[in-house]
C-alpha cells in the first residue's frame, strides 16, 4: 500500500465474508435533530464542569496599546490558548499544528483584543450576506455578557448578551454586534434553517467603531468602545464571556473554534451558527 506519507505491506483477511446491507428507509425528525442539539450541549457542559471553566483574566490598564497589530504593547497580558489541534509534520511537509492563543483589555473606555493565529488569511470574507458574515468566511469573535448580574449558568440568552464579529469584506473592516435581548423589538432578525428558526433582537453595524490592524504576520488587534457594548467592567468584576475566530476560504466558512465553548462544530446550520449560549462561556475577570 503506498500513500504520501507511508509505504507499507499489508494483509487483509476475510473480504469473502463481506456482505451488502440492505437498505432500509430512515426517518430524521426536528425533533430528532433538537436532541442531538441538545446532547452536543450537555456533552460540553458536562466536560467543563469535570475539568472546569477556565478564567480570562482582563487588565484595566492606564496605558492603552496601540491598535498596529504588535504584541509589544501586549507584554504583560494574560493569554488564552483558543486553538491548539492539529498534528505536527511529517518529514517533507511544513505543517503543523494550530497555535491560536488571544488577550483582551481595558483602557481609556475602550475594550481591546488581540489574537496571535499565525494565519495572515485569516479575514478572507465576501461579505455577501448582509448580517451574516459568519457563513461566508474567516472572523474575529467575541461573546459577551456584559450583565454581571445575569444567571450564569442561564440555558438561553438574556439582555445584555451580545456577540461582536470583525472581519473583512472588499479591504474594508466589516464589524457587526448581535444583541439576543433588546427590550421592546418588534421586529427580530431570524435566522433559519430548513429544521428550526432562531431570532436575535439587533444586529447593528458597528465597522465605523471598530479599529482592526494586523494580518502580515497572522496578528491582529481590534478595539470597539465600551459604551457601544453597554460594558461596565470593574475591578474584581466577573461577566461571562468567550473568545474565537472563524476560519474559512473566503466564500464559506469551514471551521469555528473558540476558548470556552468546544461545541462549535457545525459549520452547515445558520441558527447553530448564529446562536448565543451563554453557558457554555467561560469567565472573564477585570482585574
Amino acid at each position: 500500500l503506498v500513500d504520501r506519507a507511508n509505504t507499507c505491506i499489508v494483509r487483509v483477511d476475510g473480504l469473502e465474508t463481506l456482505a451488502r446491507l440492505t437498505v432500509g428507509e430512515r426517518t430524521v425528525t426536528a425533533d430528532d435533530l433538537a436532541r442531538a442539539r441538545a446532547y452536543v450541549l450537555d456533552r460540553e457542559a458536562a466536560r467543563q464542569n469535570a475539568q472546569g471553566r477556565g478564567v480570562l483574566r482582563i487588565a484595566l490598564r492606564a496605558d492603552a496599546p496601540v491598535v498596529d497589530g504588535k504584541a509589544d504593547d501586549w507584554k504583560d497580558a494574560e493569554w488564552v490558548d483558543v486553538d491548539k489541534s492539529g498534528v505536527p509534520a511529517y518529514f517533507n511537509s511544513d505543517s503543523k499544528p494550530h497555535d491560536v492563543t488571544a488577550a483582551l483589555c481595558v483602557s481609556g473606555g475602550r475594550l481591546y483584543a488581540f489574537f496571535r493565529t499565525g494565519e495572515k488569511d485569516l479575514l478572507r470574507n465576501s461579505g455577501e450576506v448582509a448580517n451574516a458574515p459568519f457563513k461566508t468566511g474567516g472572523a474575529l469573535d467575541l461573546m459577551i455578557g456584559t450583565n454581571a448580574k445575569a444567571e450564569p449558568r442561564r440555558e438561553k440568552p438574556v439582555e445584555g448578551d451580545l456577540r461582536l464579529l470583525v472581519t473583512k469584506a472588499k479591504g474594508k473592516t466589516l464589524a457587526l454586534l448581535y444583541r439576543a435581548v433588546v427590550p421592546g423589538t418588534r421586529e427580530p432578525v431570524p435566522f433559519s434553517s430548513p429544521w428550526r428558526t432562531i431570532t436575535l433582537d439587533r444586529v447593528d453595524d458597528v465597522s465605523a467603531d471598530v479599529e482592526l490592524a494586523g494580518g502580515a504576520d497572522g496578528n491582529f488587534e481590534i478595539s470597539i468602545p465600551l459604551g457601544k457594548l453597554g460594558l461596565v467592567p470593574e475591578t474584581g468584576r466577573t461577566i461571562r464571556g468567550d473568545v474565537g475566530l472563524l476560519r474559512g476560504d473566503g466564500t464559506q466558512t469551514l471551521h469555528r473554534v473558540y476558548w470556552s465553548n468546544k461545541a462549535t462544530g457545525i459549520t452547515a446550520d445558520v441558527p447553530s451558527e448564529a446562536e448565543l449560549t451563554p453557558r457554555l462561556w467561560g469567565a472573564w475577570e477585570f482585574r
